[in-house]
């Protein structure tokens, strides 16, 4: 009896933790062309005809949603990390990011369709569109992989176009963040149904937040294949490395804060976990020491524990990878 509940409750997770990625999956591939296809009636693509009036009317009159729009995201982010909501804050990442499905739109007018969702970066682009590249850096494992798999199709005597080594890996990239946040999500659930106070089994033994893990691999190979969509005459808007940096950084910040809850509520239990399992993926501790090099010098700590110290590392990593970023998007 006690072995077919157990196999119930893997199955029950499975199948709703099934479901969630089959839908985000959906909403990956799918939904953007729908959506498309529906508000290019409302949004037409003016850069057509080049009906440059017309074009600079609609941008007139997104401009103020835009404004306000971009200023309440803000508001959101940064009121999570200031009452401790950060799942707040996750959410006002997400929303910054989520324009970035325009960059599928294949319009002459980047408000055209759903484009018109990059209404939300106007602020960023009156300024200046470079602005949305001082995240670069972050494309510097993806050119490793790529050279890489050019290098080992070299030796094999595989000659493929560079379409090929572009296009493929990124999907690659995302389906494996969906395998990882399904895998997390149908553990958690399991565990949970089974009672455990803390999930730490399965894939949970080799990191301590998959499901974050998992969206942010995803979100990342997204944002590959937006950098690497070809964009028609008059719509090119820089892929924003910059916003899937803040959404990155949002997310661990909202990891951390949950490490801080779970330490409180079970106390040397989950210290422990925490001490033998990965916290997002699994590397050789020298790698481990040098990344960790900001936080111990402002903290003396691995690891930040209190509100104002995640606070201040999110700010501090932050700055140093767009600092690291201005060369290459000065130079593009």
């Amino acid at each position: 009896m006690c072995s077919r509940r157990r196999f119930l409750d893997l199955i029950i997770a499975s199948a709703l933790s099934f479901l969630f990625t089959v839908a985000l999956l959906y909403a990956t591939l799918e939904v953007p062309r729908v959506v498309h296809a529906l508000l290019i009636k409302v949004f037409p693509d003016w850069g057509l005809h080049f009906e440059m009036e017309k074009m600079r009317e609609t941008i007139e009159s997104l401009r103020p949603i835009g404004y306000v729009t971009f200023v309440t995201v803000l508001i959101l982010i940064i009121i999570g990390f200031v009452f401790g909501r950060t799942r707040v804050s996750s959410l006002g990442s997400i929303g910054l990011y989520l324009p970035v499905f325009g960059q599928f739109a294949f319009s002459m007018f980047f408000l055209a369709g759903i484009g018109v969702l990059r209404a939300l970066w106007l602020p960023i682009l009156d300024v200046s569109p470079k602005i949305l590249r001082l995240g670069d850096i972050v494309y510097v494992p993806y050119t490793i992989l790529i050279f890489l798999l050019e290098h080992m199709f070299r030796l094999m005597g595989v000659h493929l176009p560079p379409t090929k080594f572009e296009a493929a890996p990124s999907l690659m990239i995302m389906l494996l963040g969906l395998l990882i946040f399904l895998l997390g999500a149908t553990t958690w659930l399991y565990g949970k149904f089974r009672g455990h106070r803390i999930i730490d089994f399965w894939i949970y033994r080799f990191s301590r937040h998959p499901q974050y893990l998992g969206f942010i691999v995803w979100s990342y190979g997204l944002l590959i294949l937006a950098a690497i969509t070809p964009s028609p005459r008059g719509d090119y808007i820089p892929p924003p490395s910059l916003l899937w940096l803040i959404l990155t950084l949002t997310l661990i910040g909202s990891a951390l804060n949950e490490e801080n809850s779970l330490t409180k509520k079970y106390g040397e239990e989950y210290v422990k976990y925490r001490a033998e399992t990965p916290f997002m993926i699994p590397l050789p501790k020298p790698l481990i020491n040098l990344l960790t090099i900001p936080v111990k010098a402002l903290f003396g700590k691995n690891i930040p524990e209190h509100r104002r110290e995640i606070v201040g590392t999110l700010l501090i990593y932050g700055l140093i990878l767009a600092l690291l970023s201005t060369p290459i998007a000065l130079r593009s």
